[in-house]
Parts: structure tokens; sequence; C-alpha cells
């Protein structure tokens, strides 16, 4: 699983570099946006599992993290703490 993640990784950091040297679409700005959803996620529950705090990776939390960003990562992390 984490070699997938890492392709992901990959990908984005070329889709990244796409971006910056041309003009982005659309389409292009939202698979950015979904990869680095799933990349930061991946990252962020890596980091909390030192602590034994896990995020669930599914199409929801991708698109909230994708959506918002940090603070959408902050929210699932406290709804985990809460246990909602």
């Amino acid at each position: 699983m984490t070699l997938i993640f890492l392709a992901l990784f990959i990908l984005l950091i070329a889709l990244v570099v796409k971006s910056t040297l041309g003009k982005p679409n659309l389409f292009l700005k939202t698979t950015i946006h979904i990869l680095g959803g799933i990349v930061g996620l991946w990252i962020f529950d890596l980091m909390l599992s030192v602590v034994g705090i896990g995020i669930p990776i599914n199409v929801f939390t991708i698109f909230l993290v994708g959506f918002l960003g940090f603070p959408g990562a902050v929210a699932l992390v406290g709804l985990q703490i809460l246990g909602i």
C-alpha cells in the first residue's frame, strides 16, 4: 500500500511541475487537489499513527482534505478524537 501512495506522490509532483510550466486547465487543477488530498491524508495518518490515532482513508475524507486542505485534516483528527 505504501508503494501505491509513493507512486501517487510522484505523480502529484509531476502534475504540479506540468501546471507550473504551462497554463493549467480545470481538470489538471482538480486532479492536483484530489491527489494532494490523498497524499496529504496518507502522510498525516502516518504521522498520527505514532500516537495511536488513525484516520480512515475513503472517498469522503479524500475530498474533504482535497477541498479544505490542512484545516480539513485537522477537522478529521478532531472528529476521530471525539469518536464521531
